[in-house]
C-alpha cells in the first residue's frame, strides 16, 4: 500500500517538478517520518519551495543543485513539524482547559441572575457574543478563534465586560457577588 500511495503522490506532480525533485521530496518526507496522513500537505510545501528556488553555482561553494534544494526542503519540513507540535501543544493545552472549567451555577447565584441579565443586555453585540462564549467555558484564544478576532482584541473585551461586573459589585473570578 505505501508503494501505490508514494507511486500516486509522484503522479500528482508529474509535470509541476522535476523527476529527481520529486523522488527527492519523497524522499525527504520519509527521512524526516512525516506522518502519510500529512504527505499531501507536506509534498504541496515541498513543491512551493521547488518552484522558488533558484540555483546559484556561483554562491553554492561548489554544492550540487541537489545538496543545496535537500537542504531547502529539509529546511520546510522542520518548520512544519514544530508548527505542527506547537498546534498539537495548544490544543492539549485547550482541552486541559476544558477540562478544568467547572460548573459554579448553583442556586445562591440565582439571586444575582436577574443583575448579571440587565448588565450583560447593556452590552454591544459582540460583548454580549464573547459572554455566552465564556458562559459555555470558552477562553479567550479559544473566542479569538471562533469569532475571527485577533486575540489582543478579545482580551480586551474581556477586561471592559469584568470591569462593568465589578462596577455593580459582582466578582466574576468568583462567580458571585463581592
Amino acid at each position: 500500500m505505501k508503494k501505490n500511495r508514494v507511486r500516486e503522490l509522484y503522479q500528482q506532480y508529474v509535470g509541476a517538478m522535476e523527476h529527481w525533485q520529486i523522488k527527492l521530496a519523497i524522499a525527504r518526507m520519509i527521512r524526516f517520518r512525516v506522518p502519510r496522513e500529512a504527505w499531501e500537505d507536506t509534498m504541496q510545501e515541498l513543491a512551493i519551495v521547488v518552484c522558488g528556488f533558484r540555483f546559484d553555482p556561483d554562491k553554492a561553494c561548489g554544492a550540487s543543485e541537489e545538496t543545496i534544494l535537500c537542504r531547502a526542503m529539509d529546511n520546510r519540513i522542520r518548520m512544519l513539524a514544530r508548527c505542527n507540535a506547537r498546534r498539537l501543544a495548544l490544543l492539549d493545552r485547550l482541552e486541559r482547559m476544558a477540562q478544568d472549567v467547572e460548573d459554579t451555577h448553583t442556586p445562591e447565584t440565582d439571586a444575582g441572575d436577574g443583575e448579571v441579565r440587565r448588565i450583560v443586555a447593556q452590552f454591544t453585540p459582540i460583548r454580549q457574543e464573547i459572554c455566552r462564549h465564556l458562559m459555555d467555558g470558552l477562553s479567550e484564544l479559544q473566542i479569538a478563534a471562533l469569532t475571527g478576532r485577533h486575540y489582543t482584541t478579545i482580551h480586551r473585551h474581556v477586561a471592559r465586560i469584568r470591569e462593568a461586573f465589578a462596577d455593580r459589585g459582582l466578582d466574576l473570578n468568583e462567580g458571585g457577588t463581592q
